[in-house]
């Protein structure tokens, strides 16, 4: 069997909903590319009925090209996606949210641009809520001071925020839709295994152009990200603690920004 020339890798954890809705929107894309593209969807620890829509749907739909990996667990965003990444057999990979929605025309573009362009470590469009508000995906170092006014001013963008948007090489793009050819991930590593979710994004990003490679932000792409920050809904609980046990590691070894 031929390898695929595209991997998408979709994180899900008790979110059925999202999760049918982003396999509803890519059904088109897998049937219309067959073989050259594969969906690899990792259930991270479902409570829910994730599992068995997926099965069924799959059945409904005889769609060939997508593997279902159960990790039996929540092994926290960085884990979870490496786990899918391992799996993965395509020459370009894409990380890419079940809270999206999939638009092939998007996904053929960032395909060929990290394949045209080998200067280009990861690539990433531009994100809309579902109401068309731009978000701040493409993101400035995420310092202290930078979480500290999110925390302060919810919902507000800052100025160095909108800066990055306005910037081809922003610092990091978010993990919502990230594409990198494998030869990429083998130079500089997979996501760290260390951080349960947050900032492994910004992480790998920071590798990458530690590497020479440079990081892509494409506006004249747009792809709808139904975004929800989970260290909002829950900043005492166990996700927030994570959370900030990993930034603080972030910070430390990145001398709070001096070596970034």
């Amino acid at each position: 069997m031929n390898k695929p020339q595209l991997s998408i890798v979709v994180l899900t954890c008790s979110q059925c909903g999202f999760t049918m809705r982003l396999l509803d929107s890519i059904l088109p894309y897998l049937l219309r590319r067959g073989e050259s593209v594969e969906l690899v969807l990792v259930d991270n620890g479902s409570v829910d009925a994730t599992l068995d829509s997926v099965a069924d749907w799959t059945a409904e739909h005889g769609v060939a090209n997508l593997r279902v990996i159960s990790a039996g667990e929540n092994l926290g965003v960085a884990r979870g996606r490496n786990l899918g990444l391992r799996h993965a057999r395509g020459r370009v990979l894409m990380l890419l949210d079940n809270d999206t929605l999939a638009d092939g025309k998007v996904f053929d573009t960032l395909l060929e641009h990290v394949t045209r362009h080998p200067e280009c470590g990861i690539a990433a469009p531009a994100l809309y809520s579902p109401q068309g508000e731009l978000q701040a995906s493409a993101k400035p170092y995420p310092g202290p001071w930078l979480k500290i006014c999110h925390v302060l001013r919810p919902g507000r963008e800052l100025e160095c925020e909108r800066r990055e948007l306005a910037s081809p090489h922003p610092f990091y793009v978010i993990g919502a839709c990230q594409v990198f050819r494998r030869d990429v991930m083998e130079h500089v590593g997979a996501l760290d295994e260390r951080i349960f979710f947050g900032p492994e994004d910004a992480d790998f990003c920071m590798r990458v152009r530690h590497a020479g490679y440079t990081v892509d932000y494409l506006p004249e792409l747009h792809l709808t990200h139904d975004w929800q920050r989970a260290t909002r809904r829950l900043p005492l609980g166990r996700l927030g603690r994570l959370h900030a046990r990993a930034l603080l590691r972030f910070w430390w070894r990145t001398g709070f920004g001096i070596m970034s």
